[in-house]
């Protein structure tokens, strides 16, 4: 699902919004998001799931074209941890059905 096709459900759930209303929304709920990522505050969506900052090593590796050792410096991922109802709801997901 694209941000086009949930503003699209949105669209059909909520008749009596317009389309560029539910766009601004939807605009402000992922500003918020990546601010409060970028400020390594962690994000709880009960029933969803969480988003929560980590921070990973830095790490050697060796580039299999050359051989030449190169280094990852230390950064920052985002984890999203499904919640309890998002994994029940998935439990028995199959994408070939």
């Amino acid at each position: 699902m694209v941000k086009a096709d949930l503003l699209r459900r949105l669209k059909a759930e909520f008749p009596e919004y317009t389309a560029s209303d539910l766009k601004d929304v939807l605009d402000l709920i992922f500003e918020h998001m990546c601010q409060s990522l970028c400020a390594c505050n962690r994000i709880e969506i009960r029933g969803f799931g969480s988003f929560v900052v980590r921070p990973q090593k830095e790490r050697e590796f060796i580039n299999p074209k050359n051989g030449k050792k190169t280094y990852y410096p230390k950064r920052y991922r985002i984890v999203f941890r499904p919640g309890k109802k998002l994994r029940k709801t998935c439990q028995n997901f199959s994408p070939n059905n």
